[in-house]
């Protein structure tokens, strides 16, 4: 026991990767080397843990010999938008912890949203905070009244508050032109190549679960899924966004607003300014 203990104390840490196939989206096989190593040490559940300050709960199974990650990893395939021919590289320290990286096909690390893009969505105006813990239904929506002598601010019907100065004029606008809840968006270089696109705090509008959205922009629409996993940092626009993003020709530096003009049946009317 202790030889085997020392074998293992000297070759950690130790790293392993896999292919994502369409085949391995719900559940995934770990290399049988490693587990003929280390089976006998790793805790059930073990906690993947990438970049982006997150932990996600995943349970193994063992059948005939080898170790499968099941429980919990769909949803974490469904977070980071993984698909056919993307690279998950682990290393594990002995602890129950998998330290992740995500490369997607170009060899690149992708960009996570989760770290990035939702710390930027989360520093909100104050009033913002509170415009999403209670939200005004669609039909009594009404924009709020600017004071004399002050800026306009974000109102109940402003999901967020962007940073981008150009992004916060065009907010401010909108406030006057609408009485749909909306959230505002600058178009970067990573929203046109990635497969998903973060989104701010929706909390109070929809609840916290996988759904299908409708995108419109002109004359067409578009169905997108929409990631709301309560093991996100944030919630992403998923499947279909790529194809929305390609065929509306957004480019880096284009202001979006999304205009909730359908709560039941989740409908965005999608205005583009050009950057």
């Amino acid at each position: 026991m202790d030889a085997h203990h020392s074998r293992r104390d000297h070759i950690l840490p130790t790293r392993f990767f896999k292919f994502i196939l369409n085949t391995n989206l719900q559940k995934i096989k770990i290399p049988n080397k490693f587990t003929k190593i280390y089976g006998g040490g790793i805790s059930n559940p073990v906690f993947l843990k990438p970049p982006d300050g997150t932990e996600w709960k995943v349970h193994w199974t063992k059948k005939n010999g080898e170790f499968w990650f099941e429980k919990g990893w769909k949803e974490f395939t469904e977070n980071y938008s993984l698909y056919h021919g993307v690279l998950v590289m682990f290393k594990y320290e002995g602890t129950s912890h998998f330290d992740v990286n995500i490369l997607d096909h170009s060899s690149l690390e992708i960009d996570y949203p989760s770290y990035h893009t939702c710390k930027e969505e989360q520093n909100l105006d104050h009033s913002v905070h509170e415009s999403v813990r209670s939200p005004v239904p669609l039909a009594s929506a009404q924009p709020s009244k600017k004071r004399k002598g002050e800026e306009a601010t974000p109102t109940s019907l402003s999901m967020n508050w962007p940073r981008d100065p150009r992004a916060q004029v065009l907010a401010k606008k909108f406030v006057s032109k609408s009485h749909n809840p909306f959230f505002t968006k600058l178009i970067k270089p990573v929203n046109v190549v990635e497969s998903s696109m973060s989104l701010p705090n929706m909390d109070g509008y929809f609840e916290k679960k996988n759904m299908n959205v409708t995108l419109e922009h002109g004359e067409r629409s578009w169905k997108v899924k929409l990631l709301g996993s309560n093991n996100s940092a944030c919630r992403r626009f998923s499947a279909g966004w790529c194809l929305f993003a390609s065929e509306s020709e957004l480019q880096p530096g284009d202001v979006c607003i999304f205009e909730l003009i359908n709560r039941e049946d989740v409908v965005f009317k999608v205005h583009v300014f050009k950057g």
